[in-house]
C-alpha cells in the first residue's frame, strides 16, 4: 500500500492515453500539416529551417503552425 506508487502508475496511464489521443489527432491532419508539425516539434527544426526547406517564409510557416495547432486543439477536445 504505497500511495506514491499507485499515483505514479495512474500518471503513467493518463500520459499514455494523452499520447494515444495526440497521435490519433495527428493522423487526421493532412500530410503537409503533419510534416510541418513533426519537423518543428519532433525533429526540433526551427521555423526558419522549415521555411528554407519548403521554400517559404518564416512568417508563413508560423501562421501555418498556429493554424494547425488550433486544429489539433479542436480535434483533441472532440476525443
Amino acid at each position: 500500500s504505497f500511495p506514491t506508487r499507485r499515483s505514479s502508475d495512474l500518471r503513467r496511464v493518463i500520459q499514455n492515453i494523452k499520447c494515444e489521443k495526440l497521435y490519433s489527432c495527428l493522423n487526421e491532419l493532412s500530410e503537409d500539416e503533419r510534416r510541418l508539425i513533426f519537423a518543428i516539434y519532433f525533429e526540433n527544426k526551427t521555423e526558419n529551417e522549415v521555411a528554407c526547406f519548403l521554400h517559404n517564409t518564416q512568417q508563413n510557416i508560423n501562421k501555418k503552425k498556429r493554424r494547425i495547432l488550433c486544429k489539433l486543439n479542436k480535434l483533441l477536445k472532440l476525443q
